[in-house]
């Protein structure tokens, strides 16, 4: 049986890399030595798929032995049961942020749901409805408590880090878990880093604590949002990475000609900041660009109205990489940019 052996501190980046991929095997149990988890590959995999596999997850595919799992791993098969007619494809899935768990059903269908996620997810202290869309300038949602303990505030585990928030008063998404660990892989000794839109820090932090000689700035709006950014910088030991309150536009006056690579984590409006970018960068600078976009045009449109702003500007774009972050509707995907400006 093959299995994908990788270190503890990536593996749950890893497993959502191999659930997004529909290559984890959630019918057996997931094991682990002192610095190792082995996660179960569904199936056969061809030599190129496998070394996209080890690429993307830092991991290595060996030959394994994995147990059939019982209940735990077995969510879906024991959430058809209860539901019957009722199970599709909202109660298929669920976040979870630590030990909340984060599902998007109201009634009947989310009681049940709640109940199996507890039943096969120890971890999982909480379980919250999704009260409608992410919106406002803040990018928050409402919440209402469906089973376990009440309690908004997470404590999530990531990469090696460490963060602590409330849900309900700052963005967050656990599925980018894989992108903020790819983002911190590429940073440098000594580079100037600054994170815009940057919440409750997870992009800034995991930057921070990977690459210590590393000078980090998170910028953030949101007041609440801020405030846990300094708390998880204190939590996680980050004394290179510093919180800064207030609009993108402004604090750049601050940081003129300070940074090396800058971080735009804000797909729906990243655009209107470009010209915050040019005040920020040095004079070779590496913009990681994300946005929303057609699922078969969005790299085309994209990388056309970008390079058109820079050279408007007198500044040359090398598109250094470009990938499809995640699936965000039925017709749109969020996919990021990685942009050298000189």
């Amino acid at each position: 049986m093959l299995g994908l052996k990788v270190h503890k501190k990536g593996a749950e980046t890893a497993k959502r890399y191999l659930v997004k991929n529909a290559l984890l095997d959630n019918q057996l149990i997931v094991f682990g030595s002192n610095s190792f988890i082995y996660l179960p590959i569904k199936g056969e995999i061809s030599p190129k798929k496998k070394q996209g596999v080890e690429k993307a997850t830092g991991g290595k595919l060996v030959s394994s032995k994995f147990e059939k799992s019982g209940v735990k791993g077995k969510y879906r098969e024991l959430l058809q049961k209860r539901l019957g007619k009722s199970y599709d494809d909202v109660t298929k899935s669920y976040d979870i942020v630590g030990n909340i768990a984060l599902i998007d059903a109201k009634g009947r269908p989310a009681t049940q749901m709640a109940k199996a996620i507890m039943q096969t997810n120890k971890n999982v202290l909480t379980v919250i409805s999704k009260g409608g869309a992410v919106s406002g300038k803040y990018r928050v949602r409402k919440y209402a408590h469906i089973l376990g303990k009440k309690n908004f505030i997470a404590d999530y585990r990531e990469n090696g880090i460490e963060l602590k928030f409330d849900i309900r008063k700052t963005f967050f998404s656990s599925r980018l878990a894989f992108e903020r660990l790819r983002i911190a892989k590429l940073v440098r000794p000594k580079e100037n880093v600054v994170v815009m839109f940057a919440g409750m820090g997870p992009f800034a932090i995991e930057i921070g604590k990977m690459q210590r000689q590393a000078n980090v700035v998170g910028i953030e709006l949101n007041k609440d949002a801020c405030r846990y950014m300094k708390q998880n910088i204190a939590l996680n030991k980050t004394g290179n990475v510093v919180a800064e309150l207030g609009n993108v536009k402004r604090v750049a006056d601050k940081y003129k000609g300070f940074a090396d690579r800058i971080v735009m984590p804000l797909p729906k409006t990243a655009f209107e900041f470009l010209g915050a970018v040019l005040k920020v960068a040095k004079r070779k600078c590496i913009v990681h660009y994300y946005a929303f976009g057609d699922r078969e045009t969005g790299f085309e449109d994209e990388i056309k109205k970008v390079r058109n702003f820079f050279e408007k500007k007198g500044r040359k774009v090398k598109i250094l990489d470009k990938r499809v972050v995640r699936q965000y509707s039925a017709k749109e995907v969020e996919i990021v940019l990685d942009i050298l400006v000189g």
